[in-house]
């Protein structure tokens, strides 16, 4: 197993995002929901409030949430385009 983590960026904006894999040179597009889900699981967000927060936010049933974030989460499964964790702002203050 390669010790070299894949470089994964994505750039997001209020449409959706852009996921690119840099070591592999693919480019993804999300829309406003695979954006969404994308950056709650950058942040380490488990799936139960994943779910609460999609249905928040684009005012869709439970059932409809918890679909969406399985579907997408087989995706990243499927191309490897797994987010990377994002460092937690700290305050030494």
């Amino acid at each position: 197993m390669s010790n070299q983590r894949n470089r994964v960026r994505a750039l997001h904006s209020a449409d959706g995002a852009i996921v690119m894999d840099i070591d592999r040179g693919k480019l993804f597009s999300l829309n406003a929901t695979g954006s969404a889900i994308y950056e709650l699981l950058a942040k380490g967000i488990d799936d139960e409030t994943i779910v609460h927060e999609l249905t928040r936010r684009f005012n869709i049933s439970v059932d409809i949430a918890v679909q969406d974030l399985r579907d997408f989460q087989k995706a990243l499964s499927a191309h490897a385009v797994h987010p990377q964790p994002q460092p937690h702002p700290r305050n030494d203050r």
